[in-house]
Parts: C-alpha cells; sequence; structure tokens
C-alpha cells in the first residue's frame, strides 16, 4: 500500500460535536412524523366527538370545537406531505389544546357554572396539558410553562367563585379535587422530568469518551453489533477503518500527558472534519480510534483512509508536532460477527506498523 507522511498548520482546537450518529436529521424526522400523524388524528376525532356530542351549547363549542378539529387535520395533512416541521406541530399543539382549556375554563366560570353544576367533561382534558408540555418543551420551559398555566387556571376558578352568588357543595368539592388532582399531576412531571435530564446525562456519560467527546469503546460496539444485523438484512455492509497514531508514546514520555491529551483532542476533532455525518468515529483506546462507515466497500474505505492520512500530513498538532498514523481495513463479508471485522482490521493495522507506520494496510 501507499506510504503517507505527515506535516504543517494548526487549527484552533473545536471539541467534537456528541453523537454525530444522532443527527441523521432525515431519519429522525421521519421517525417522528409516524408519531405525531395519529396524534394530529386522534386530536381532530376527540375535537369532532366533542362537539357532536356538547350538549351545552356555549359559543366556545360552536367555535372551538370545529376550529380544532380543522386544525388538528390541517397540521397531519401538511406533516405527512413534509411541509411543516415537527417544531411547529408542537407548539401549534400545545398552543391551541392551553388555548382550549383555557378559554372553556374562564367561559364555564364566568357564566356561574362552575360552582353549581361541576366541571365540565371539558375539564377531563385539563391535566393532559402538563405531560404534553414536558415532552415537547426542555425540561425549565416546560415547568415554568405549566406553572403559569395553573397559576391561571386558579385565578380563573377563583374569580368564578367570586361572582358566584350561591355554591353548590357538591360542586366546590369537585372543583377543589379538580385542582387538587392538577397540582399532583404537575408536581409528578416534574419529578419525571428531573429523572429524565439525569438519564440523559449518564447516558451520555456512558456512551462518550471524556477526554475526546466522541463516542467511546462501549457505544462503538453496540453500533458494530447493530451494523452486522442491518448488514445481513439489506446486504448493503460496512466498513471498519482502526487508526493507530505512532510513535504516541514518544510525545506523553518526552512532554507530559497534558500534551499527550491534547494531542488525542486535536486528532479527534481533526478526523471529525474529514468524516460524513453517517461516518461515526469513536476513542477504541488509547491512541487508537475507529472509524464506522456505514454501506461503504473497500474501494470506499481505502478513500477514507486516504483522506485521513492526507489531513494528518497537513496538520501540526499542539501547533508543532507531525503526526502519521497506521491504518487498518477491513470490511463486512457474509456471517460476520462485529468480533471478526474488528479482529481483521486490528491483523491490518499491526501489519501497517510492522511495514515502518504511516501507512494503510486492507485485511488479509
Amino acid at each position: 500500500m501507499a506510504k503517507y507522511t505527515a506535516s504543517v498548520a494548526l487549527a484552533p482546537y473545536n471539541k467534537p460535536s456528541m453523537f454525530r450518529w444522532l443527527s441523521d436529521h432525515e431519519r429522525q424526522e421521519s421517525r417522528m412524523r409516524g408519531y405525531y400523524i395519529p396524534l394530529l388524528a386522534l386530536g381532530a376525532v376527540a375535537s369532532l366527538i366533542g362537539r357532536l356530542m356538547s350538549t351545552g351549547q356555549t359559543w366556545v363549542d360552536f367555535a372551538f370545537l370545529p376550529a380544532m378539529t380543522v386544525s388538528f387535520s390541517l397540521l397531519a395533512i401538511l406533516l405527512s406531505l413534509r411541509r411543516i416541521s415537527i417544531t411547529t406541530v408542537k407548539l401549534s399543539l400545545l398552543g391551541i389544546i392551553c388555548v382550549y382549556q383555557l378559554v372553556s375554563l374562564s367561559d364555564y366560570a364566568l357564566a356561574g357554572r362552575l360552582y353549581t353544576d361541576g366541571l365540565s367533561a371539558t375539564a377531563l382534558w385539563f391535566p393532559v396539558v402538563f405531560p404534553v408540555a414536558f415532552v415537547f418543551l426542555p425540561a425549565w420551559a416546560a415547568l415554568r410553562f405549566s406553572v403559569l398555566f395553573y397559576v391561571l387556571a386558579v385565578l380563573i376558578g377563583l374569580l368564578g367563585l367570586s361572582i358566584t352568588a350561591e355554591v353548590e357543595q357538591r360542586a366546590l368539592n369537585t372543583v377543589i379535587q379538580f385542582y387538587l388532582a392538577c397540582l399532583a399531576f404537575l408536581y409528578t412531571q416534574a419529578i419525571y422530568a428531573r429523572y429524565r435530564e439525569q438519564y440523559v446525562d449518564m447516558h451520555q456519560m456512558a456512551h462518550t469518551d471524556p477526554l475526546t467527546g466522541i463516542a467511546n469503546r462501549r457505544l462503538m460496539q453496540d453500533l458494530l453489533e447493530k451494523s452486522c444485523e442491518a448488514a445481513r438484512a439489506d446486504k448493503a455492509g460496512f466498513a471498519v477503518l482502526l487508526i493507530d497514531l505512532d510513535h504516541f508514546k514518544r510525545i506523553n514520555d518526552l512532554y507530559g500527558h497534558s500534551v499527550g491529551d491534547q494531542v488525542l483532542r486535536e486528532v479527534a476533532s481533526l478526523l471529525q472534519g474529514v468524516l460524513r455525518q453517517d461516518q461515526t468515529l469513536a476513542r477504541w483506546g488509547g491512541e487508537e480510534f475507529m472509524v464506522l462507515a456505514p454501506k461503504t466497500s473497500m474501494l470506499q474505505a481505502q478513500e477514507i483512509a486516504r483522506d485521513i492520512a492526507e489531513s494528518l500530513a497537513r496538520t501540526k498538532v499542539v501547533g508543532q508536532f507531525e503526526v502519521s498514523a497506521s491504518i487498518g481495513l477491513a470490511a463486512y463479508r457474509d456471517g460476520d460477527s462485529s468480533d471478526a471485522v474488528v479482529r481483521r482490521a486490528d491483523a491490518a493495522m499491526y501489519r501497517a506498523k510492522a511495514s515502518g507506520r504511516n501507512r494503510v494496510e486492507v485485511e488479509a
């Protein structure tokens, strides 16, 4: 195989973006559309049923419920046609639900019926706002929004109480229970949001290399397993590049581990800049990095390795060190396990080192 040399010019270190493999926007959007289109359809049906079954004949029933049916249906159609984003759908859903609930509660309270007839059937949907807010918004924004929503509902209830001449005990009990239940919903959602944040943090820590900010070995092993399963299903295959920095121990011995750590950070950033969006970079261990390239042939993997070697050759890391790498390549073969692919890439990488380093070798 061709031999590559290293040299020149350092860009300031930028920490690689975490979980680059999760940023496949098109695939995520498609999956989310599959969730939200049925949800919008359910909202349209619920609004229609609410209008048809309504016996109150208030202006809210006449105006809002048909408008909600049309709005939900239109959002579902536009989303299926990819004319609007998931974010637009989320904010629209939350806004529609909140406005309807507050207007309906206001109308009921100001008409003097809240403390004489008790809650309307619409109030059954009131607590839905809290989980919807925590799903659609960042945790603390959802908490602030939900608290504001609840406070407005309490003020509406107090206003209705102030203008009601005669309060029915049974109705008053249902209203009190309603507000207490909503408060319990809100508190429970706040606890859930906190646990969710902690889970995300722990998940990220468990799958991220703390030094370089890229994927760690644990996550790469999981991705390799999934790639093998996908390759067996669609026969598309994938390639693995195992990259070992040449003479890295010499840098640690001469300049200390802090300089060596900075070299690893800058090399990780450099490699991220070479790879495509669908290719995953992980720190495999020590000074070793691994690239997982889906739907990639051996010839294409050699092109990636060439780009990596040339990028290393153009860059002096930490402003002074010329860094080269020995790179071993392996591609998925029918019936392979993830371990088999890695073993072949590892053997190719060691052949590159044994042949003088700073070169690329393919699997035997």
